[in-house]
Parts: C-alpha cells; sequence; structure tokens
C-alpha cells in the first residue's frame, strides 16, 4: 500500500511554513467535526486546507481516516467539499 500526501501540490512546493499550515489545518479540522465521524472529519480537513488554497488529497485523507468508501467524490456531493 501506498501512502500519499493529504495535499494534491508537489512536494517541491510544500516549504517548512506550508508543511505547518497543513499540519494545523489537519487538527482544525479534526478538532471541528461534530462527533468526529471519520467522513465529517475528511469533510472538515478538506475544507481547512482549501482555506490555505490547497488541494485537498480525498483519497488519502478517507484512507488514514477509514471512511470506507471507495471513490470521494460520491460522499463529497452532499455538502462536503468539493474535489478541485
Amino acid at each position: 500500500m501506498t501512502y500519499e500526501n493529504i495535499v494534491l501540490d508537489s512536494r517541491d512546493r510544500i516549504d517548512s511554513s506550508t508543511s505547518h499550515a497543513i499540519a494545523a489545518a489537519q487538527l482544525r479540522g479534526e478538532a471541528r467535526a461534530p462527533g468526529r465521524n471519520p467522513l465529517q472529519v475528511v469533510r472538515a480537513i478538506a475544507a481547512e486546507l482549501k482555506g490555505l488554497g490547497l488541494r485537498p488529497n480525498l483519497r488519502e485523507l478517507a484512507r488514514r481516516y477509514d471512511v470506507g468508501e471507495s471513490t470521494p467524490s460520491t460522499w463529497l456531493r452532499d455538502g462536503g467539499a468539493a474535489p478541485g
């Protein structure tokens, strides 16, 4: 199994400051997810990352938080952060 970054931007664009901002966004998303439901956590983190101007890697976030869905685009349509 491969492990990917939680953002789709290339590694050469992610400096130390951006890396810290990504970690903080992940923590904020985890903290604001109601009930800590895995799908809600992924949606919250994706929204935080988009707020930083980054593109969230939805498939990797879903894997890390064990959402259990194979196609993130289907579960993000209903009020979640849209891919892109």
